[in-house]
Parts: structure tokens; sequence; C-alpha cells
């Protein structure tokens, strides 16, 4: 009888076994030592098992933690059966220890599965169709044994003839599988210290990342306590918060209120400023109840933010804000950093607060002295106590007197009075020689030195515009500016502060926010003797018929009459400006002439006239709006 090539090339592999399996071996060996991927290793224990066995395929199945086995390394395979037979798993709970897939059987049984023809074995049919494509006939199944004994998966050889395996062939396929099982133990070893490795350094990056912060935040409040020495106010302090944390920061009271806020240019401000103002948006950044303790959120946008409350003793909570366009959350060193910058705020707004009533009060009682004949009799002893707190007596200035308008939406002048000469004093604290700032009434007065008032190249800014815009921000909005007639010096304060208070009893919350006496010319003169009552009811009474007609005839009476003033008193200057022909301007001149009965070509009726659209003007009177649209 004939021997087989395979049985032949078989037969003297056992004659000679280390000849041909020594080198196997060592190559395997190299393999796991060098710490090569797993499928590599895996693919090599694979092609050796068909060199050394005869074996058209061959696959290493390795055993998952969900039952199911994952081919991890093969060789002879076509890569659609690798994918297929990854994407549709084969199962442990698939055989017995009888029947069912042979690589499945093996790890189930822990012993070598023969099959010598796979299409007669029951329970194989979903892989009847792939097994046919790769045309597998004989099989030989060895589990991959863990330390343990328990199975870590299976090696599985396949023919394409029909053979029956030796004794001699299982065995060297189990040797085989004890290669496998170690190299799958090695890789798994080695990812796992190479996980512990990769934790220890995480681990360690996290300690070096946390001591550079308590390090750079442990600097934020040092740099904080030296800037509060430095008396940088809240203002300076924000700024430096703001560059350390690269976050938006805003410094206020619990009710709102705006202290300091930086950088200038930030977008997040506004956000900010709509949390700082809403009950419901505080409450999602902060918990309730007022802890002290520094809480962190996150919008979807995402920003993070960040807010620090601080209660200091006999006044309003000083709240810390900070904010950054981020995912990520401000860490818990950065808050309690943050809550100890907040305390030291808190200490320094106290501190500016009573340094503030203290200038008020010296600032009052010197405007109290300025106006009073009894203390004016010891002149010399009231400017030396001026000169003495900075200020500049003997020379020209600047009223500027501050008027609540009435409002509902905001609190009355009694509480928007100290908020007002609070902003003023901390905007003009920088300035020599000094202004003064102080309250009288309901209203505040300041006296701007001439340089500062003429906006000197170089000058703090101290302007009307800026003084205005703090008062607007310190009372809600609703306050006015009446610039009184020029100062020739502190002595001689009373006759502009009187003609700029009955300016002020003009006022309403339509007026302008400026209303500039010298520029109303010689119709500011006659403030100084007519008061507010008598002048609103003298443009009542003027101007009255003819809004009411415009409002009855939808005309532009009262239009037409202030274009033609403005325009010197032009009938085609004026029709440019409005757009008409100059025959209307001349036929509604002489109705407003009819409806005032007042004589236009009369200086004494023009003087009139524009005296009552003066006053119209400083109250921010509505029926005038339609004459600034038509003028603009």
């Amino acid at each position: 009888m004939t021997e087989s090539p395979v049985r032949g090339r078989i037969a003297r592999r056992r004659d000679d076994p280390l000849s041909t399996w020594m080198p196997a071996v060592t190559d395997t060996l190299r393999a796991i030592n060098a710490e090569q991927d797993l499928p590599h290793v895996l693919a090599l224990i694979a092609r050796h098992a068909c060199e050394l066995l005869d074996l058209k395929q061959c696959a290493v199945y390795v055993l998952q933690s969900d039952a199911t086995f994952r081919l991890e390394g093969s060789h002879g395979l076509t890569p659609d059966y690798v994918a297929w037979a990854n994407l549709e798993p084969m199962r442990l709970s698939e055989s017995t220890a009888s029947s069912g897939p042979p690589t499945a059987r093996a790890a189930l049984t822990m012993n070598p599965v023969c099959v010598r023809n796979i299409f007669d074995e029951p329970g194989l049919d979903r892989w009847h169709t792939m097994m046919a494509r790769e045309g597998f006939h004989s099989v030989l199944a060895a589990p991959l044994r863990a330390a343990d004994r328990t199975a870590m998966g299976t090696i599985t050889g396949y023919t394409t003839e029909d053979r029956l395996f030796e004794a001699e062939q299982i065995r060297l396929m189990t040797l085989l599988s004890d290669h496998a099982a170690v190299a799958i133990a090695a890789a798994r070893r080695r990812d796992s210290e190479r996980a512990a490795i990769a934790e220890l350094s995480s681990a360690n990056e996290e300690l070096l990342a946390h001591q550079r912060r308590v390090a750079r935040l442990h600097f934020v409040q040092q740099e904080l306590t030296r800037l509060l020495l430095q008396d940088v106010g809240l203002s300076g302090i924000a700024e430096f918060l703001a560059g350390e944390l690269d976050a938006a920061i805003r410094i206020d009271s619990d009710d709102g209120t705006e202290l300091a806020t930086a950088p200038a240019d930030s977008p997040l401000h506004p956000w900010l400023e709509t949390v700082a103002h809403d009950e419901a948006g505080t409450a999602r950044v902060m918990e309730a109840g007022g802890s002290g303790q520094a809480r962190g959120s996150s919008r979807t946008d995402p920003v993070a933010v960040c807010l620090a409350p601080t209660t200091g003793a006999g006044l309003s909570r000083t709240r810390l804000w900070a904010a950054r366009t981020s995912p990520e959350r401000f860490d818990e060193d950065e808050r309690w950093a943050m809550q100890g910058c907040a305390l030291l705020i808190a200490l320094e707004r106290s501190r500016l607060e009573r340094r503030s009533e203290a200038e008020a009060r010296l600032t009052k009682d010197l405007l109290a002295d300025l106006l009073s004949p009894a203390a004016m009799v010891h002149s010399e002893s009231v400017m030396a106590r001026a000169t003495a707190l900075g200020h500049h007596p003997h020379g020209p200035h600047t009223l500027a007197l501050f008027v609540p308008v009435p409002d509902d939406s905001v609190p009355g002048p009694a509480a928007r009075i100290p908020r007002m000469t609070t902003a003023l004093l901390d905007l003009t604290r920088g300035m020599r020689p000094r202004p003064i700032v102080g309250s009288i009434g309901d209203s505040v007065v300041v006296l701007l030195p001439g340089e500062y008032a003429r906006g000197a190249e170089g000058s703090p800014p101290t302007a009307l515009g800026s003084l205005a815009g703090h008062a607007r921000e310190a009372t809600g909005g609703a306050v006015r500016c009446v610039v009184g007639p020029p100062v020739p010096s502190l002595a001689e304060i009373q006759p502009s502060l009187a003609v700029a208070s009955r300016a002020g009893s003009l006022l309403t919350t339509a007026s302008p926010e400026i209303v500039s006496m010298p520029d109303l010319g010689v119709y500011a003169l006659l403030l100084e003797s007519g008061s507010g009552e008598a002048l609103t009811r003298f443009a009542d009474a003027t101007l009255a018929p003819i809004a009411d007609s415009d409002l009855k005839r939808g005309g532009w009476l009262l239009p037409t009459l202030h274009t033609w003033l403005r325009a010197g008193m032009s009938t085609r200057g004026t029709a440019e400006r409005l757009f008409v022909h100059p025959n209307t301007v001349g036929y509604r001149l002489k109705r407003v002439a009819a409806a005032t009965g007042l004589d236009l070509s009369s200086p004494a009726d023009l003087m009139s006239l524009q005296l009552a659209l003066m006053v119209f003007e400083v109250r921010g009177d509505p029926r005038l709006r339609g004459v600034q649209r038509q003028a603009g």
C-alpha cells in the first residue's frame, strides 16, 4: 500500500522533531519577547501550525467576557471569513460536549476535538455556507489553557481533504495551543502593566498640575494682597484677576449693582450682567443658602462660570464672578482660590466705602460752608480747608448738578443719592486738583476744575459724559445732569447753582441726559429769576395751541416753527430742511401766528416762542419728539 504525501511529511517530522519544531518555537518566543502585537503573534502561531501539521487554514479564537469567540489571528483564511466570524461571533452556548462547533466544544470540554467531516456534524447549519466557500473538510481544535486551567480560547486547524488526525498531531496542536495561551497571557499582562503605568503617570501629572495650580493661586492671593496695599481699587483688582484666571471678571453686590468688571472688551459681560440680575440664573450658579463656598456651573454654549459670594459685616454681600469660554468647569482649587480672593475684595470694598463715606461728609460740609453766608464771613478759613483737601479754591470751575428724576422702576432719591455720590467720588478720586463732590438735598453737585472740564490732553477720563455715565449706572439710569454757568472761583458758586437748580426742577425722564445752561445763551438768564413751575406754565400756555392743533389735525405747525427758528427764520432754508415748498412753510407760520396770537415779526413775541421751546427741550416734552425727528 502506497503512503500518502501528508503522512510521509508528518512521519519525517516525527523522526526528526527538533529540526522542524525548534525553529517554530524559537520564532514564536522571539515574537512574544519582542512584545509584538497580539494579532501578529497569533497569526505567526497559526502559520506555524499550518506548516508543521500540513493544514490549509488555521485560526486562533480568543474567548471574550461575554462568552463569544473573537478571531484574533489566522493563516490561510480569506478576509471575508475573518470579518464574518467577528461580525457574527460564535457563542460558547452553541455547543455541548458532543455537538456544535468544534471550536466551542474544545473550550467547553477543555479537551482537543477532532472532526473528520465537518458537514456531518450536527448544529453547524449557520456555518455551512462560509465553510463551503473556504473548502473546510476536517477540523482539529485544541483549547487555550490559562494558568488557572480555565479556557482562554481555541486554536483550530482546517484541511480541505479527508483526514483522520493521529495522536501525535493532536499532541503537537496542543503544544501550539499552549504557545498561543502564553502569548495571550503575556499580551494581557503587558496591557495591564501599560495601563497601570499610564494610570500612575496620569496621577503623577495630576499631582504636578495640582502643585502648579496651588503655587499659581497662592501667587494670585499674594499679588492681590500687594495690590490692595497699593490702593488700586476694585477695578485694578478685577483687571489683575482677569489676567491671572484668563476669565471675564465681575465684582458686584448681591442686588446686581456692578462695582467693577474686566477686561472691558469681554463678550461675556452682557451674559454675566443678565445672570447677576436674575435670581433663577444665580441659583443655577450657586447653591441657595449662601454657604460661602464658591460654586461652579456651566452653560451649554459652552461657557464656564464661577461665583464666590462673601458677606461683610454691615455690608451687602459682595460677589466675585468669573466666566470663560470653555467646556471645562472651574476646578475645586480655582473655586477655593476665588473664595479667598472674594474675602479680600469684600474687605477692600468695606475700606473703600468707609473712605467714601468720610470723603462725602467732608465735601458735603465744605459745600455747605461755601453756600453759607455765615461761614463765608471767614472765607479765608473755608478756602484754606478746601486747599488742604486737595481742591483749587481760587481757580475757575464748571458746576454739574446731577438730579434724580421720577421713575417708578428704580428706588427713590433717598436711596440713589448715596450711591451716586460714592460713584462720582470713586471716579474723581485720582484727579489733581480734586473736584468737589457732595450732595445738596436731593441732588449731587460736582465742581470740576477748569482743566478737567475742558478735557485737557492727558487728563483723567472725567469729562461730563463720563460723569453722567457713572451716575446713570449707579442709579439705574434715572438721573439727569445740568451744567450751570461758569464758576469763577469756589467763593462764587451760588449763582451757578441757583440756575442749575431751577433748570433741574424742569427735568423729567424724557429730558436729555446732559442739559448745558451755557448752550441756552440768554434764555438761561431767565432761570436766575424764574421758578421752574412758572416757566413750565408759561411754555404750556404759549405752545399748547400749536401742539393741540398738530395732535388733532396731524399737522406740522410745531416742527415747522422749531425748524424755522433754527434756520435763522429763513423760509427757504426751512423748506429745504423739511422737504416742502416755501409756500407751505409760509402757510404753516401764518397758522402758528393765528393759533398763538403772536406776531412772528415782533422780537418780543419771537423771544417768548424761543423761551417756550427751550423749556420744552429741557423737559424732554413728548410733544417735541416729532420736532426732534424732523430736525434730525
